[in-house]
């Protein structure tokens, strides 16, 4: 069953006189489960892409479907309210709240969720425990390692049980070692059968995932399945 379903999307920048076309005709589909990688160099469209697939942004024209649901049909509010349950998302700069615990940081997507409290401990300590970070929740998030931070992110995007994961470049700011760590936790959790983008410039990173879209000028230049899927667990991250 398909999560994402996009046709002939379309994203057009407007300044004064002057146009940018930043997604130019882009149609593709996304199955339950899938783990595709987005690659592309600097300015081809897929950070704009990946913005308009997690709701953080519209499309000029075209059609998008999520989860059976026509976007383009959604009220901001209720935009918003799918953002919040049904993605999660993890950044190249992790975007931790720095004085806060680690605990806290993670139980952000849960504020208005109206749970209990003892629920919200059990969802944010399972999510931690997902990651091996459980025995750092109390620290705070500028405690921890540059790899430990983007840990602590990517079990903050799992902790609503969201329907699919967007990683855009999570390994940016990481060294080898802490980058091969994150995309492991990557393959595993899609092993577990969750949905993730991973958007990404280095094109052996995007060969950690089952199917590459590679884009160019706005426009999708290649759609294949990964033949020889590198496991991060190898130690094949350069």
């Amino acid at each position: 069953m398909n999560i994402i379903e996009v046709k002939d999307l379309r994203k057009v920048y407007s300044n004064g006189y002057v146009s940018t076309v930043a997604l130019d005709g882009v149609s593709f589909d996304v199955k339950e489960g899938e783990f595709l990688a987005i690659v592309g160099s600097s300015g081809c469209g897929k950070s704009t892409l990946m913005h308009i697939l997690g709701l953080l942004d519209r499309p000029t024209s075209g059609f998008y479907n999520f989860g059976g649901k026509n976007v383009f049909e959604m009220s901001d509010d209720e935009a918003a309210r799918v953002r919040n349950k049904k993605m999660g998302f993890v950044f190249q700069s992790f975007n931790l709240l720095p004085r806060t615990s680690i605990f806290n940081n993670v139980k952000l997507p849960l504020v208005y969720g109206g749970l209990s409290d003892e629920k919200e401990k059990e969802m944010v300590l399972s999510a931690l425990e997902s990651v091996g970070l459980k025995d750092k929740a109390n620290n705070f998030s500028n405690q921890l390692s540059g790899g430990e931070q983007q840990r602590a992110a990517i079990a903050r995007a799992l902790v609503n049980h969201p329907a699919i994961i967007f990683a855009d470049e999570p390994t940016g700011n990481l060294d080898s070692l802490s980058g091969q760590n994150v995309l492991e936790l990557l393959q595993d959790l899609n092993d577990d059968g969750h949905t993730i983008i991973l958007v990404t410039h280095e094109k052996y990173t995007s060969e950690m995932a089952q199917r590459i879209i590679e884009m160019k000028d706005g426009k999708i230049v290649l759609d294949e399945k990964v033949e020889n899927r590198k496991l991060a667990k190898n130690g094949l991250i350069k």
